[in-house]
């Protein structure tokens, strides 16, 4: 029960990367070196920057990189080191930095698909389209009540009896 609460609340992606994540470690993880807490920061990181993705779907939301992308100093901050002597100077490097790439590339692509669904209602159109929509709405209203009238009255005469259309003089 409270699985499918985290689930729906925070994501798929959230409840993937949590559960037996020992399990699942890359082959280049160790936990006997910094591999290990890089690797947990940028997952940790990955979620939050999942999270705010979630919660904002204004383009003026990302304006700043930060908000959405991990970034190699904010790794090596959170784990107490170097971002020189994680992404650069250690045997699992090059492979911790395809990591990050594809983290960036995941949390970018999640970035637009979400600024790009299209906002429903009128509250999100511009003043001058709210003008034109309510404009023509308003033209076809009037052709349509003209078009009805015009029917009924055909209707009528159609309906209506010879003496009473003799009397009227139609």
């Amino acid at each position: 029960m409270v699985d499918e609460y985290l689930i729906q609340f925070l994501g798929e992606n959230f409840a993937n990367s949590n559960g037996d994540a020992a399990e699942k470690l890359p082959l280049w993880v160790d936990k006997n070196n910094a591999s290990y807490s890089a690797y947990n920061a940028i997952n940790e990181i990955k979620q939050a920057k999942f999270r705010f993705i979630h919660g904002h779907s204004k383009e003026r939301d990302y304006n700043k990189k930060s908000n959405f992308l991990v970034s190699k100093a904010e790794v090596a901050t959170r784990i107490g080191k170097t971002p020189q002597s994680i992404f650069h100077a250690s045997a699992y490097s090059a492979h911790l930095s395809t990591y990050f790439d594809e983290v960036n590339e995941t949390l970018l692509a999640a970035k637009n698909k979400k600024i790009e669904k299209k906002a429903h209602g009128l509250q999100h159109l511009t003043k001058e389209e709210l003008k034109t929509k309510t404009k023509t709405a308003v033209e076809e209203l009037t052709a349509i009540k003209q078009y009805n009238c015009e029917e009924l009255y055909a209707r009528l005469l159609g309906n209506m009896p010879l003496d009473v259309k003799r009397k009227f003089g139609l």
